[in-house]
């Protein structure tokens, strides 16, 4: 592929999930020879930022206060082909500012890790507006219908099962290919557990608990923490806000002169955390659940989004991977027990490993990287120039 090519990401979250696997991917794609050129865009934002930003504050209200409407929405046919039309104004109506920003940057290739951006792209291409090969990258263990259209080029699925499902769904068997969730290639590195111990100024010797509650700190995580700290075991914790910064400054002063609890807002440093615990407490989405497959950390699932986080845990829970916990209580017992009794531990890492793809990333690059070349050897389109967007 010639270094002047360019591929643009589209998500629809800053610091997600789906920004977090498009990074990673960007970053195997720069680091070829030659390199790519890559840019992400919050392409909500980016097109339209009001609407972007109510659609964000709706989503997390919606699963805060009733997260059992989000269930009924997600993956429903009849929501789906209900809202098909509203779909389109909405596309239609976005056309002119995506067409201005895909005409700024000029990509020879389109990758979405998100559903939203994806459809609104392939509605564009479905119209002949645009030409450039589309990728679209699941980023959960479990598919839903918005995905679908047959205007994207390629799916880059995480396990054979999505894969089987999307194709009774109607995709081609060619345009779905197997690669894994892609995160990035730090956690595909093994860790000293003493040492990030000792790096966090934890004991080495006590047993440590991550918790996280993704990017928005969802979860009990403030009364779990209060409670595992009176385990017998003297167990330590990793805490991880997110951006929920009124949860940090709350546990934070709650443990503030306890040197065996660590609380941090939004990091970059996960797979340090990860190396240093024995066990991750989390709801699952579908990075974090990667990252902690890759890492061999086994995970205690609590509260998982309906919809999209609770494939994830059936699919967890399927493999032996994971644990459930319903309740506080539950929780507590069932750490209790995982730290008392490590052969518990070993067989969920056992398990997790043989579902990790720790070189996702890596592999999701090469799959788009063959997409382009193969459509400019075909001559659909000249890789030097870029492909022009018509409006």
């Amino acid at each position: 592929m010639t270094p002047l090519a360019k591929i643009l990401f589209c998500y629809i979250s800053h610091s997600s999930g789906h920004q977090r696997a498009a990074e990673a991917v960007m970053d195997e794609l720069r680091r070829r020879d030659p390199p790519v050129l890559c840019e992400g865009i919050n392409s909500i934002s980016y097109s339209n930022p009001v609407f972007g930003k109510i659609v964000s504050k709706l989503y997390i209200q919606l699963l805060k206060v009733a997260p059992q409407v989000w269930d009924y929405l997600y993956d429903n046919p009849f929501v789906e082909k209900a809202t098909r039309d509203i779909r389109g104004l909405l596309s239609l109506f976005n056309t002119g500012r995506i067409v201005a920003v895909l005409n700024k940057h000029r990509p020879h290739g389109l990758v979405c890790t998100q559903a939203v951006p994806a459809g609104l792209l392939a509605a564009l291409k479905e119209r002949g507006a645009i030409r450039s090969p589309l990728v679209g990258i699941i980023t959960d263990f479990g598919v839903h219908k918005y995905w679908i259209s047959p205007h994207v080029d390629l799916y880059l699925v995480p396990t054979p099962e999505v894969r089987r499902r999307m194709i009774r769904l109607g995709v081609r068997e060619e345009r779905v290919r197997v690669t894994g969730i892609p995160i990035d290639a730090h956690f595909a590195q093994p860790g000293d557990r003493r040492s990030e111990r000792a790096a966090l100024g934890l004991s080495t010797h006590r047993p440590v608990v991550l918790m996280m509650g993704g990017n928005y700190g969802l979860g009990p995580l403030e009364d779990a923490a209060r409670a595992l700290r009176r385990l017998p075991v003297g167990a330590q914790l990793i805490l991880v806000c997110g951006n929920n910064r009124s949860l940090h400054r709350r546990i934070q002063t709650h443990f503030s002169d306890d040197r065996h609890v660590l609380v941090l807002g939004q990091t970059r440093s996960v797979h340090r955390l990860m190396d240093a615990a024995d066990v991750l407490i989390s709801k699952p989405g579908g990075l974090t659940t990667s990252e902690a497959l890759a890492k061999g950390l086994p995970m205690v699932i609590i509260q998982p989004i309906p919809g999209q986080e609770e494939r994830n845990a059936q699919f967890l829970l399927r493999h032996g991977a994971a644990v459930r916990a319903e309740t506080l209580d539950e929780l507590v017992q069932t750490v209790d027990d995982l730290l008392t009794h490590r052969t518990k531990l070993d067989r969920l890492r056992e398990n997790g490993f043989r579902l990790a793809r720790p070189w996702a990333a890596r592999d999701a690059a090469d799959a788009i990287v063959r997409l382009i070349d193969d459509r400019t050897s075909r001559g659909h389109r000249r890789v030097r120039e870029g492909a022009a967007v018509r409006g």
